[in-house]
């Protein structure tokens, strides 16, 4: 039997479809997510599509739904792709009820996989907020290492913090 390569142990990658929208909008705007992103100010569902129309019409772009082997909606993920140099610049989130379960980490190692094998990218690349360990940990776990850091790059939470910048080369991709 043949697994799709967006099959993980604990989820899969999707396409976002207009029904998934609204409960994306309503996991995605909660304090405690976005603390950990640069998007931080709530926008109306018309946002959320605008940013998905935008996504789907970018031909370096990938986005996906990410949702349990049961179907659960749980999260979004995406990367930019830097052609030249075969990089690719990830994000991610998970809705704050599925934290610390091994959703976020095998997305990652998902999307990882996707855009090594099928994508041909020989690089993928992101930055963490050092108030996020829990994410931190999770991309360890599937090899990424700290590259960088700007200090006091971002201000959250009424205090400047420091962006780590983190990288993983395909060779590194930790996949059990």
């Amino acid at each position: 039997m043949v697994l799709s390569p967006f099959d993980g142990r604990l989820i899969r990658l999707r396409a976002i479809e207009e029904e998934d929208l609204a409960p994306l909008q309503e996991m995605f705007w909660n304090p405690d997510v976005t603390r950990h992103l640069t998007v931080v100010w709530p926008e109306p569902l018309g946002g959320m599509r605008a940013w998905w129309e935008g996504r789907r019409s970018e031909e370096n772009a990938f986005a996906f739904a990410i949702e349990t082997l049961a179907g659960e909606l749980i999260g979004g993920c995406d990367f930019d792709v830097w052609v030249r140099s075969r990089t690719g610049t990830l994000g991610i989130w998970i809705g704050e009820p599925y934290w610390s379960q091994g959703y976020g980490t095998d997305a990652v190692r998902i999307l990882c996989r996707f855009a090594f094998r099928e994508a041909n990218l020989q690089r993928m690349q992101l930055d963490v907020y050092e108030t996020n360990p829990r994410g931190r940990r999770a991309y360890e776990r599937v090899g990424f290492k700290e590259e960088g850091r700007m200090r006091r790059g971002m201000f959250t939470d009424g205090r400047y913090i420091d962006i780590i910048r983190m990288g993983l080369l395909a060779e590194d991709l930790i996949d059990p």
